[in-house]
């Protein structure tokens, strides 16, 4: 039994590994002659200013395409302020580089006549970093690091396969994402922790708290009115997808309970196997210990989670902070707070909090009725068979 078990695991984890590498699989956006190469820097010349901006002329063979193995020269602007002449012109690409180009103009001949840089190729090195994290879960993990794997394939999957394509085809942020959540807060609690009290406690916890997060996010934003987003960032998604009725307050709700989700549903594992594993190490401790105790740990997981949550929202907006700062020195910070992406990442962090805070006394109350209404019955089912 315990072979055909571990097949089925490894059945399921090939499935979504090819999953998971189809879902991240490169597919590049055909748009005629301004698809992007690939190239390698060769050579870097010397270069001059043009509109303000410095550059150097780089020498690029490519690499793909039907124009591989050619040599072609293209201009590689430098971005950002240059406080003077000395300043190096080789601070984006460097020789040995592999690079992206796109081809603005060819010729009757079909030689390249306007060319440039379009971004430094990372997406090898990335893929090799998702896997060596993919096989460190697996290693120091063993069959728990396999389940995980297989949790974030599902998660990656939905979102990026499911959740994004249906917003991008116009279907509401609201409902969209509170679907994938449920689906994805039961599929992953199932897979790791099994069918059992434990994990049905640590559902109806996580429905809880993401529920109470998205409360808090409609019912703020309904006072608030903000979307998270500059007037240009929301212009470029319209003319991307080629959607002009994008609901932006709905993309706002959908990334407040996607980000909760993750920290809500550690919290709430976390503490109904606390308190399932108070249970059996003492089987006759009452409902309102096992609360008093679940309380406990949760308390204690309360104030690092939060921290975990808010720093998230933070390391991803570092941008917003520094606004918040230079806004305060010209400003006050109630001006600063008052700025639409400013505002929007407030209200990302505090919601997502009082989601995650609210999960604990969901759990541990669920957690400790449902522990012990399985003893009792599997106590009720015993003593007849003893008694025989």
């Amino acid at each position: 039994m315990k072979i055909k078990k571990d097949k089925n695991i490894m059945i399921v984890l090939m499935i979504f590994i090819l999953l998971f590498s189809g879902m991240f699989s490169v597919k590049a956006v055909n748009n005629g002659n301004n698809k992007p190469i690939h190239g390698k820097v060769v050579k870097i010349e010397s270069g001059g200013n043009k509109n303000s901006q410095r550059f150097s002329n780089v020498d690029v063979k490519i690499i793909s395409g039907k124009l591989k193995g050619r040599t072609i020269t293209v201009q590689n602007f430098v971005g950002g302020k240059i406080k003077d002449e000395n300043s190096s012109t080789q601070s984006f690409v460097k020789v040995g580089d592999e690079v992206l180009i796109n081809v603005d103009k060819y010729d009757k001949n079909g030689n390249v006549q306007k060319a440039y840089i379009y971004e430094i190729v990372r997406y090898k090195y990335l893929y090799k970093l998702g896997i060596f994290f993919v096989l460190l879960l697996i290693i120091i993990g063993g069959k728990k690091g396999i389940k995980s794997v297989i949790t974030l394939a599902i998660t990656g999957f939905m979102v990026l396969k499911v959740l994004i394509p249906l917003v991008i085809q116009g279907f509401n942020p609201v409902i969209v994402s509170s679907v994938i959540c449920m689906i994805a807060i039961v599929v992953n609690l199932v897979i790791i922790g099994g069918k059992n009290e434990k994990t049905l406690s640590a559902i109806i916890g996580t429905f809880g708290g993401v529920l109470i997060a998205g409360f808090i996010a409609l019912f703020s934003n309904s006072i608030i009115r903000v979307n998270g987003l500059t007037d240009d960032q929301m212009q470029s998604i319209i003319y991307v997808a080629q959607n002009s009725n994008f609901d932006f307050p709905g993309l706002l709700f959908a990334g407040i309970i996607m980000g909760a989700l993750g920290a809500v549903m550690d919290v709430s594992i976390s503490i109904a196997s606390s308190v399932k594993e108070i249970e059996d190490a003492k089987p006759d401790i009452t409902v309102k210990e096992l609360i008093k105790s679940g309380m406990n740990v949760g308390k204690d997981i309360m104030g690092t989670m939060a921290n975990t949550l808010i720093l998230a929202y933070v390391g991803g907006a570092m941008y917003i902070m520094i606004m918040v700062s230079s806004y305060s020195y010209s400003s006050s910070v109630t001006t600063a707070v008052d700025q639409d992406v400013i505002a929007s990442e407030i209200l990302k962090a505090l919601a997502g909090s009082i989601g995650l805070i609210f999960a604990i006394p969901i759990t541990t109350v669920v957690a400790a009725l449902l522990v012990k209404r399985h003893r009792n019955r599997s106590k009720e089912i015993s003593e007849p068979e003893g008694e025989k």
